[in-house]
């Protein structure tokens, strides 16, 4: 296939499936995440699920059960059944990490959806982001920065586009957005894609997909609502910019750069990427790979950034990611830092603090440093509070089983 008929078919297909793709994390920013999942279908008295010990599928995991990392098994099949019985809906996968090794990998779906269709994926394993692509593009920068590409967090945003002769709306605060700015979505642009629906034009995700081809210039153009580093504007397109700025500072495609510097490294096995019309990959949203791969960079983070041994990303830059750099209430976080949000959970009456890759739907890495545990989900609730069902199921449930 020529280059020019590849590129066509990926814009057709983000063309066809935006309103699904380009969401944010949720419908909005409600306090309350839960609806009335929990009344949908009652649960057996009797565990539905027996568990049994993840496949060794020679991807870098090691497995082991349950019992051999001090987790109790009866508490973990009663949590997951009410998965399998329907009281928590359309979740998709569940995935378990303790003391570095996989102890659950459980996959309930059986069906593909609109979203593997804009990739061709025919693999029910493989799985669509969403908006927890955005943790992935930070880790992308830590790595850029670790080794040299971009001189640092402090680093002018706008000074790593170049190929721009210039920029609407220009005013001198924009020369002082940095990268942190960005990555705490702290940038200070007029920005809105929460508080309209996505085929408004007063959504600005809806408005740069309407009126530019090259998001990232789209993006770049908009007038500053605050002075950057003030208040905490989530954007797509600001991650969007992330794996552009990466990409022109390292001379290499972002799917490049990710294979070399961290899916190679991490052992990740199919990979896709949707596409931008300027052919820049879409680090804001739109990355596919598996459970087993997803979970494994919340194991590389409770790591301070070794896999196996090996350091992939820092500790310093592990250690400034997961950081509480804007304190929220949003009832499903309570922080955000790079790219990644925070959670206190209370379990048993003991606090448990979290932190946390999201994405529309259901797609969740949740990384506990205090039981040295990662929890992964992922799910079809696209465009619905009910995907943040898995903050009571964590919190009412799966926890209680890891002593």
């Amino acid at each position: 296939m020529n280059t020019r008929i590849s590129n066509i078919l990926r814009v057709t297909s983000l063309l066809t499936i935006l309103f699904l793709i380009l969401t944010s994390i949720g419908c909005n920013k409600d306090d309350n995440p839960l609806t009335s999942i929990n009344n949908q279908q009652p649960n057996s008295e009797n565990s539905s699920y027996d568990y049994s010990i993840p496949e060794e599928k020679q991807d870098g995991w090691s497995v082991a059960s349950v019992e051999n990392v001090n987790v109790d098994k009866m508490l973990l099949e009663e949590a997951i059944s009410k998965i399998v019985d329907g009281k928590f809906v359309n979740i998709s996968s569940v995935l378990i990490a303790r003391d570095g090794q996989l102890i659950v990998d459980e996959l309930f779906r059986t069906t593909l959806d609109n979203n593997d269709a804009a990739v061709s994926n025919t693999n029910l394993n493989i799985h669509t982001m969403q908006s927890a692509t955005k943790s992935f593009a930070s880790a992308l920068m830590g790595i850029a920065i670790d080794k040299g590409f971009i001189d640092s967090i402090d680093t002018s945003f706008y000074s790593l586009f170049p190929e721009y002769s210039g920029f609407e709306n220009w005013s001198d605060s924009k020369s002082e957005i940095t990268v942190e700015n960005v990555l705490t979505m702290q940038h200070g642009w007029q920005y809105n894609e929460w508080d309209y629906p996505i085929e408004n034009d007063q959504n600005t995700l809806f408005f740069i997909y309407r009126n530019y081809s090259d998001f990232v210039k789209g993006l770049l153009d908009l007038p500053m609502g605050s002075d950057p580093g003030k208040s905490f504007v989530y954007s797509t397109m600001a991650s969007h910019a992330i794996g552009a700025a990466i990409s022109s500072k390292s001379n290499k495609s972002v799917p490049d750069f990710a294979q070399e510097y961290l899916f190679g490294p991490l052992q990740f096995d199919t990979t896709y990427w949707l596409f931008s019309p300027t052919n820049r990959a879409m680090t804001g949203c739109c990355l596919f790979i598996s459970g087993r791969d997803m979970i494994k960079l919340g194991q590389l983070y409770l790591d301070k950034g070794k896999w196996k041994g090996k350091q992939i990303i820092s500790s310093d830059w592990i250690e400034k990611s997961i950081t509480r750099a804007v304190d929220l209430n949003l009832g499903f976080t309570d922080g955000y830092g790079y790219q990644w949000w925070m959670k206190e959970f209370i379990v048993n009456g003991q606090s448990v603090d979290a932190f946390f890759a999201a994405g529309n739907g259901g797609q969740f890495i949740y990384v506990f440093p205090s039981l040295n545990a990662v929890i992964s989900f992922t799910g079809e609730n696209y465009g619905s509070q009910t995907m943040y069902q898995v903050t009571s199921l964590l919190e009412d449930h799966l926890l209680k089983a890891l002593k």
